[in-house]
């Protein structure tokens, strides 16, 4: 018998007034209109499976079933069957996450937020423990866990689904900031794919190789990985868009650009055509 199922527990009716949502919900956010298509199947036929609750005083907290919870509430039931138990034990996370996981998809960074927090709260930094009480292999844990750990733009990117967890890996490669934020840019503007965001971070490394202090350039270095033709990497002075390892993005108002670059660029250029150049914010 495994230790979950040695745990006493009842099943009893629960006020919904009583039973709080969960401390650490495992979904950043849910689909309005599908919880809306829950209540209406609870209003028409009652909820059909019970949530998972645990005593917390004289109210409940939500272990499992945080989605049936506000539907119900929706619905305007007065209560809802549930399977109590006693308190709300490290391995009731797994129970919430393997239900969670399994019947209704979580996102790579919800899992990431979930499993730092229960690495942190109740495994004390261990992730062998963490592994064992999730039920997963420590590769994919640990990849997720890297993904929380990593840069905070790439992962508020990975969150609002601008950017793949496969790019998101590849992108916290980059140990330098700004070489990072510039390619972050790049992957959310142009759709780059892993392969393309790989080969990028082959190309900086390659460079940062032979341009750091004391480093010799052999002969049979491998020429650095190109990144595919992108406007993105066009100079605005030069108009070529070769050595893009060395192009830099600039921050810029509309107005500053209008008003004072492109009359810059065109006295540079030789050019006395007062008309701007068109402006394409993905150029500076």
């Amino acid at each position: 018998m495994s230790e979950l199922a040695a745990v006493p527990r009842e099943f009893r009716e629960i006020p919904i007034g009583l039973i709080d949502d969960p401390a650490l919900a495992a979904r950043s956010s849910m689909d309005d209109q599908k919880l809306d298509e829950l209540a209406a199947d609870i209003l028409r036929k009652g909820l059909l499976e019970p949530m998972l609750v645990a005593k917390a005083g004289d109210r409940y907290e939500v272990i499992a079933g945080h989605r049936r919870r506000i539907a119900c509430a929706r619905a305007g039931l007065v209560a809802a069957p549930c399977i109590v138990y006693p308190t709300r034990a490290a391995y009731l996370e797994g129970v919430k996450y393997s239900e969670n996981r399994f019947r209704e998809e979580l996102s790579a960074a919800d899992e990431a937020i979930l499993f730092a927090e229960l690495l942190e709260r109740d495994c004390g930094g261990d992730v062998d423990r963490l592994c064992d009480q999730l039920g997963e292999k420590r590769a994919y844990v640990e990849g997720r866990l890297l993904l929380f750990q990593g840069d905070p733009k790439i992962f508020e990117a990975l969150q609002v689904g601008k950017i793949t967890i496969g790019v998101a890996h590849q992108l916290n490669r980059c140990t330098d900031e700004l070489q990072r934020r510039s390619y972050l840019h790049s992957a959310i503007h142009g759709g780059a794919t892993v392969a393309v965001v790989s080969g990028w971070i082959q190309q900086w490394q390659t460079i940062a190789a032979l341009t750091a202090p004391g480093a010799t350039v052999a002969a049979s270095s491998p020429a650095p990985m190109p990144i595919p033709e992108n406007d993105m990497f066009r100079c605005v002075i030069c108009d070529e868009n070769t050595n893009t390892h060395c192009v830099k993005f600039l921050p810029v108002h509309d107005y500053c650009q209008l008003a004072i670059l492109e009359k810059l660029l065109s006295s540079y250029k030789g050019t006395n055509d007062p008309t701007p150049i068109a402006h394409d914010p993905r150029r500076i």
